[in-house]
């Protein structure tokens, strides 16, 4: 019954520009502007900070999962700690579930195990006039989670979790940066999940 998310990616654009003086300089003959081709430095950087954004969201996994399990076995935990892992509009989601699970009483046991988790697309763009607030670099990520540990039970000590249940959760989730490129930043906006009967796919 617990509710998982997990990650995937987008294309990595980085963009660097250069300033130059707007400073006339006198010359007897103008010059035509020309430019210069992206050197393999810059290309490599690229490369390395893709590389680095990809590895920093897939490592949130694990702890996205671990945080969402902790607020559902433990009642007394705030849910204001969902903002470790997660930022708005899935950390609403996910504080909304687990409020009204601990409201109708709702016990969970076990833990989730994450079997899998892959970059799908990444975008180091960032967009400042995003609505309905500013979307930082992004990736997304595609997880497969095995849930077979989770029950949840009811006053009664009854399961509420049907008995046919597939045994994994293959989930896509959104990873924002909105404070990068600082590695600590990384939070899940957006999860969507499908049940499976393997990671295959």
């Amino acid at each position: 019954m617990a509710v998982l998310r997990v990650l995937t990616g987008v294309v990595a654009v980085l963009v660097i520009s250069s300033c130059s003086s707007s400073r006339p300089e006198p010359s007897a003959t103008p010059s035509s502007p020309t430019s210069s081709p992206p050197s393999a430095s810059t290309s490599s950087a690229a490369t390395d900070a893709a590389q680095e954004a990809k590895a920093q969201a897939v490592a949130l996994i694990p702890t996205y999962l671990e945080t969402i399990d902790d607020l559902y076995l433990d009642p007394s935990r705030p849910l204001d700690d969902v903002y470790q892992v997660a930022v708005a509009p899935d950390a609403v989601v996910e504080a909304t579930a687990i409020g009204k699970f601990h409201a109708q009483r709702y016990q969970q046991t076990g833990r989730v195990q994450l079997v899998s988790a892959s970059v799908d697309s990444i975008d180091l763009t960032s967009d400042s006039a995003a609505m309905p607030s500013p979307a930082g670099p992004t990736v997304i990520v595609t997880a497969c989670v095995d849930v077979s540990q989770v029950d949840a039970i009811d006053t009664t000590g009854r399961s509420i979790v049907p008995a046919d249940r597939p045994q994994y959760l293959v989930e896509q989730l959104t990873v924002v940066n909105p404070r990068y490129p600082d590695q600590s930043s990384w939070r899940v906006s957006m999860a969507s999940n499908a049940q499976a009967q393997s990671c295959g796919g």
